[in-house]
């Protein structure tokens, strides 16, 4: 016979406070636990990575609307194979190796003039400065939209991020109707042009391409605009962020990585663990299961916790240290298993790229509006005023 373990108020994060804490009362005292009606929540690294590498038990079909049999699932993030095992193979070929390193050199000026920019200001607002534009600015290339208007695709991206979850688990996409409309008709006005007439970009190269399975629709097309648009810059934006976040807290790990720029690699892994750019994502129990001796009941949801994963005393050694010496980091902040984040590689680059440029130029960092609530959510904060110390 097991006893429900259910925190009351959800996971019992107050609204502005720092939810490691909780992460850490959850792993300790209520590993798997009841967060709501037909909900849970997952904190321990060892069920993450359990759930994330079995899509058959843990599904992605998670939105309302799919669960319920009134709209089919779509898109690549929330299916399941075979319809995402297609879309994954068709939406690989923008992050081959080769692709990505090919965007080095507009990633490099980019950073070059961006955080130029930045540095002349007093107390810039790293988000606008840097740690937004710099992946839309990429993603734009790639697209083929590099004349876009980043402060539309911001807005855009800010919208879908923001209604992502009563669009899925109520169902209600109220939030997105006008951004949707917007997105489609400019994006559904490019793809006509791009059959037109081709170009080199990442987005002429799908609408060409053609394997058994068949073209990619122009449903399939505009979902893979708004993919990289908005998780391909998300991921980003969160990595600058918290990195600038860490060696604000952590300044030696700051003064050592200036003195090895060789560092930043591990550095980066390490940023993305100690404050993963996503808190969590979500899974669907196909059938009824046990864990940790809860019993989750079939189509319940659980919210599978990659920030409270990354920070488990049993995966990681002294956990709440940012260390430099670390070695093999196990981390899931990019998820694991057939949905691990596709654009994983682009952001190391960018965010690696982004320290090499700006750290050699500062003495320290410190975070002029720290409030902990906004900074961890998805993505990070739509601003953030910090001060850099030149040298």
């Amino acid at each position: 016979m097991t006893t429900e373990t259910r925190y009351e108020g959800g996971l019992g994060i107050e609204p502005g406070s720092d939810p490691y804490e909780s992460y850490e009362r959850m792993r300790r005292d209520a590993p798997v636990n009841r967060v709501g009606e037909g909900f849970w929540a997952v904190a321990k690294f060892e069920d993450v990575n359990a759930i994330l590498r079995d899509w058959q038990t843990f599904s992605s079909i998670v939105g309302a609307k799919a669960i319920s049999g009134e709209v089919p699932a779509s898109g690549m993030i929330f299916n399941d194979p075979p319809i995402h095992t297609r879309l994954r193979g068709m939406i690989q070929k923008a992050f081959t190796p080769r692709v990505v390193e090919e965007q080095r050199p507009a990633i490099q000026a980019y950073c070059d003039e961006l955080v130029e920019k930045m540095l002349a200001e007093e107390d810039p607002d790293l988000v606008a400065s840097l740690a937004y534009p710099l992946p839309v600015m990429v993603i734009a290339n790639m697209l083929g939209v590099a004349d876009g208007d980043m402060a539309v695709f911001k807005r855009w991206s800010d919208v879908i991020i923001q209604n992502i979850g009563p669009s899925l688990l109520n169902g209600d996409d109220s939030g997105l109707g006008d951004t949707n409309a917007e997105f489609n008709a400019y994006f559904g006005e490019r793809l006509e042009e791009l059959r037109r007439q081709p170009d080199d970009s990442l987005l002429s190269g799908l609408i060409q391409v053609e394997t058994e399975e068949g073209k990619l629709t122009r449903d399939e097309l505009l979902m893979f605009c708004r993919l990289l648009l908005v998780a391909g810059n998300e991921t980003t934006t969160g990595l600058i962020v918290n990195s600038m976040r860490v060696f604000s807290e952590f300044p030696d790990a700051l003064q050592q990585v200036k003195e090895d720029l060789d560092l930043i690699p591990v550095a980066v892994e390490e940023a993305l663990r100690y404050y993963a750019p996503f808190q969590a994502t979500i899974r669907r129990a196909t059938k009824d299961v046990e864990l940790r001796g809860q019993k989750i009941a079939k189509d319940e949801r659980i919210l599978v916790l990659l920030a409270s994963a990354n920070r488990d005393e049993e995966a990681f050694e002294n956990p709440k240290d940012f260390r430099l010496d670390r070695g093999r980091n196990r981390h899931v902040a990019f998820g694991f298993g057939i949905h691990s984040c596709v654009g994983a590689p682009l952001a190391r680059l960018e965010g690696g790229i982004a320290l090499a440029t700006l750290l050699p130029k500062i003495r320290s960092v410190t975070l002029l509006d720290d409030d902990a609530g906004e900074m961890l959510l998805p993505g990070g904060p739509n601003s953030l005023r910090v001060h850099f110390e030149l040298e």
